[in-house]
């Protein structure tokens, strides 16, 4: 569903899709992204620290926050927010900082369970069957089609995954929805988190019969490119104003289907958040009202 992305006609677009093209057109095929690369957006890694010694407490192990990367006695490593699980036997070994550091170690990236996916460190995974059920309910009371995620990234520990509507100010009838995951784990040294975690907002409103997008825009936006999104021409744009400021912003993907306009947005406005929303734009899918 990569389809094809269109360069929007400023520099400033022209030198960012040159890097992004083709990692986009990975993510939106379902491929793993990330490896031990690179990270776009992430700060140069210089000399690797030391591996740490991983603590356990009441059977739970933990890596301290700069050592994210668990390595396992199964010669696998299981980053922060890595939605596999090491066998019943594996014991830790170490912590590392960086996934890196660990296959060079000797510690490759556990598999991923079938339908996840990694972007660049975040790891997306289908909601549970509770959510999937609060898109429907949210059609129904909302009176338009909602969009439901189909991938969401995996959430801060000692949080539960929010369901489409669960607060009703932000969810009024033939108006507005407004769903906010407010801590999801990113690898160290990510770029756009607050508190150490990372934070995506979907909202939708009905087109009214309108193509008009004004109502979906933010201050002082920047066209980064038009990719595709579910076969329909969608707006990826940098929002330099968007609260929190001192994060540059944000960065948010926008589309018109189904009579909704969506847009999916999270801090940050490098290429890591930008293939993020791309990523998981194209994996909701419009839930319409009961008949």
């Amino acid at each position: 569903m990569a389809g094809r992305l269109r360069t929007a006609r400023s520099p400033q677009a022209l030198s960012v899709m040159a890097a992004t093209v083709l990692v986009a057109a990975l993510v939106l095929t379902g491929r793993l992204l990330g490896g031990g690369g690179s990270q776009p957006g992430l700060p140069a890694r210089g000399v690797a620290a030391s591996p740490h010694a991983p603590s356990q407490f009441g059977g739970k192990v933990d890596c301290p926050p700069a050592w994210p990367v668990l390595a396992m006695t199964d010669h696998a490593s299981y980053p922060a927010g890595h939605p596999g699980r090491p066998p019943a036997d594996a014991k830790p070994v170490a912590c590392y900082q960086t996934l890196a550091q660990a296959i060079s170690a000797g510690y490759p990236s556990a598999p991923l369970p079938a339908g996840a996916l990694e972007v660049f460190g975040v790891y997306l995974t289908q909601p549970g069957r509770t959510f999937r059920a609060s898109c429907q309910q949210a059609a129904d009371r909302l009176g338009f089609a909602v969009p439901c995620p189909g991938l969401l990234p995996t959430p801060a520990p000692g949080t539960a995954q929010s369901r489409l509507c669960d607060q009703s100010a932000i969810c009024r009838h033939r108006r507005l929805l407004a769903f906010t995951q407010d801590g999801f784990v990113v690898p160290f040294g990510y770029a756009g988190a607050i508190g150490g975690y990372g934070t995506l907002s979907i909202v939708a409103i009905p087109t009214g019969g309108t193509p008009d997008h004004r109502g979906v825009q933010c201050p002082s936006e920047r066209i980064i490119a038009t990719p595709t999104v579910h076969r329909i021409r969608a707006v990826l744009a940098a929002c330099p104003k968007a609260i929190p400021s001192v994060l540059g912003g944000s960065v948010l993907v926008r589309w018109s289907e189904r009579h909704t306009f969506v847009e999916v947005s999270t801090p940050g406005s490098g290429e890591v958040s930008q293939l993020l929303v791309i990523a998981i734009a194209d994996h909701v899918h419009l839930v319409e009202p009961s008949p």
